[in-house]
């Protein structure tokens, strides 16, 4: 289950806040239709992009700004057909007030209309294409949106349903969840965790933080395990930095090679490839008599949301069962206050604290300490 830390969202609108795909596929129609232009053409690029580029690769001949200005200006007259996703609102309405926006490829006054037809709030920040001079993919509308909410662009998380509105988030260096409403969830892979609708997705304020929580309900992977072997270590260093991306609150990369051989001389650590023999998924166990331990459990976070973490934890509990444990134990810290209720529903309950010795320094003087948290065999 993906799970973001972050201090700010920012949604692009047609396809992810509303439903606009038979308005804007009228309308583009209609307009090939007068111009002589092929509307396959137009639909196989239009989604994500701005009007004026679209035009601009589909007739050049034409004069592209006046064009736009015509289009949308008739999309924004008549919102037939236009509805909002399931879920939007009551998602918008669950974060606070200036810490989302909207980022979208659609002019002001079409952005504007189709949010107040569909009954959404038009938020502070409101990026459009009338506001940049690169649309979709550059990422120029994205550090728009991240600087109008004030906050770093690593510290913003983008909701996106088009493949070009992806990679222009990840070009401004943010995370990205993908929304399959427009197109299939092969064709978001660049994004950072896929869900099918809003139903899986939920977002909490925790202290100054958002944690948003993308609950995918696609459970089918399939992990072949097997222990790591010193040659295995530079491709762990690479999957669990990035999992552990998430915990902001500490200075530099979660783990390195020489750490990681440390922590092999003490125990072992389990490998969860996919059927390609992809790398996918790390968790360490360690036997400490009769009780077994894991910890530094990740899982790539493109491959996230399909129970990968629960099999990982199964793994590590069956191995330690193996070699004689009657109980399984974990930590986790006070700040990420997140993990203890998904635990929890593996049968773990918690039962003490512990003082946190961290190889890397906290940021900004922050307190924490560990929670242990523990099960029977």
């Amino acid at each position: 289950m993906p799970i973001f830390s972050c201090a700010a969202v920012l949604f692009d609108l047609d396809g992810v806040l509303v439903d606009s795909t038979r308005s804007v596929d009228r309308e583009w129609r209609e307009w090939a239709a007068r111009k002589g232009v092929d509307g396959d053409a137009i639909m196989a690029i239009a989604h994500g992009v701005r009007t004026v580029e679209v035009i601009r690769t589909v007739a050049p001949h034409l004069d592209a700004e006046a064009e736009a200005w015509e289009i949308e200006n008739r999309e924004a007259g008549s919102q037939e057909g236009v509805v909002v996703m399931p879920g939007a609102l009551e998602l918008v309405r669950s974060i606070p007030s200036g810490r989302w926006g909207v980022v979208t490829s659609g002019s002001r006054p079409l952005a504007t209309a189709r949010l107040q037809y569909c009954g959404l709030p038009v938020p502070e920040v409101l990026v459009t294409s009338d506001d940049v001079t690169q649309g979709k993919p550059h990422p120029e509308p994205y550090l728009k949106g991240s600087a109008g909410l004030g906050f770093p662009p690593a510290e913003c998380l983008v909701i996106e349903d088009a493949p070009a509105g992806i990679q222009s988030a990840r070009a401004g260096g943010m995370k990205v969840i993908g929304l399959a409403s427009t197109y299939a969830p092969a064709k978001l892979s660049q994004a950072d965790a896929i869900i099918r609708g809003f139903q899986e997705l939920s977002v909490r304020e925790v202290g100054e933080r958002l944690i948003v929580t993308a609950a995918s309900s696609a459970r089918n992977a399939h992990l072949i395990f097997r222990c790591a072997g010193a040659d295995d270590r530079a491709s762990m260093v690479v999957l669990i930095n990035s999992a552990f991306a998430i915990e902001k609150f500490l200075e530099g990369n979660r783990t390195n090679e020489s750490e990681l051989a440390e922590r092999m001389r003490k125990g072992k650590f389990l490998l969860g490839h996919d059927e390609s023999g992809t790398l996918i998924a790390v968790v360490y166990v360690e036997l400490r008599g009769s009780r077994g331990y894991f910890g530094m459990l990740a899982v790539d976070p493109k491959r996230q949301g399909n129970g990968i973490g629960r099999k990982m934890v199964e793994a590590a509990e069956e191995y330690c069962r193996e070699k004689g444990c009657t109980a399984m134990d974990l930590t986790v810290l006070s700040l990420r206050p997140e993990l203890p209720p998904l635990y929890r529903k593996l049968g773990y309950v918690e039962n003490g604290t512990e003082e946190f010795r961290p190889s890397r320094p906290l940021k900004d003087s922050l307190q924490c300490h560990c929670i242990v948290m523990s099960k029977a065999l």
